[in-house]
């Protein structure tokens, strides 16, 4: 016979769900209108500790003490909203039950079930692209190679990965070293190819050599940053990020009334 349990010992709750991570939410931006630094810095780098963000936050590169939470953003409730898939949006499509419009003869109903669904909209470029930083930005002298041939390599990593999204990509590689791949499908985000950021990442380092100088984990493109670009000499500027964030902090505070959380070379 099982104890029996004193009506008086309290319930354990059911634990909390876990928060879904946005990149583009937590990602640390600067809103322009707002002179506001948004996102959360210290969760962005524990959710993609390969990011450039996520090594500027190791390196103490962000003054965590001006940032607002992301869920005060003006756009937070935008930004998070989630795009249909493309069977939800077939899901309207004329092979489902129509509701009559009001004051609409038959007639008109039977040819507005006639017309085709309207495809979804193409998605821009940065929206299907997404790269690998060098851990040391350098040229990689297979440069030409990389940019032929790892289309390839990266279908062939999401066939053995199981993957039924489309597998055709162009790539290229700029003299920082970095891999971009874009989506040749124009209705497939960078986004959905993130869980095999892990594996192609692997195929790119054994692909090619890279001796001491690997490439980092796959990532988005900080497209959701604002940016705030100061006319100062590029000759007298520090070449290490690192020295970069020190020289030209106080500068543009002065010229601008702006206070930067990081920052990066655009190339």
């Amino acid at each position: 016979m099982p104890p029996l349990i004193p009506p008086h010992w309290p319930v354990q709750p059911p634990p909390p769900p876990q928060e879904k991570i946005y990149p583009s939410i937590h990602c640390p931006l600067y809103y322009t209108k707002l002179k506001k630094m948004f996102g959360n810095p210290a969760l962005y780098a524990k959710a993609f500790p390969h990011s450039w963000e996520a090594e500027q936050f190791r390196a103490y590169q962000y003054d965590v003490s001006i940032f607002t939470p992301a869920t005060l953003h003006p756009d937070y409730a935008l930004r998070t909203r989630t795009t249909p898939t493309n069977a939800q949006a077939a899901g309207s499509g004329p092979g489902k039950a129509q509701k009559k419009r009001k004051g609409a003869s038959a007639t008109e109903v039977a040819r507005d079930g006639d017309k085709e669904p309207k495809a979804p909209s193409s998605l821009p470029q940065a929206s299907r692209r997404f790269f690998a930083p060098r851990s040391n930005p350098a040229p990689h002298a297979l440069a030409q190679r990389i940019a032929a041939s790892f289309p390839d390599i990266t279908a062939a990593t999401l066939t053995d990965s199981k993957s039924i999204l489309p597998k055709g990509f162009i790539a290229k590689v700029n003299n920082r070293g970095a891999v971009s791949l874009t989506g040749t499908n124009p209705n497939t985000s960078a986004e959905s190819y993130a869980p095999y950021f892990d594996p192609l990442t692997r195929r790119l380092n054994q692909s090619f050599p890279v001796g001491d100088n690997p490439w980092l984990m796959f990532t988005h493109p900080p497209t959701a940053i604002q940016l705030a670009i100061h006319s100062i000499p590029t000759d007298i500027l520090p070449d290490d990020d690192a020295h970069l964030f020190t020289f030209i902090k106080n500068s543009i505070h002065n010229a601008k009334g702006v206070t930067i959380g990081s920052p990066r070379y655009l190339n």
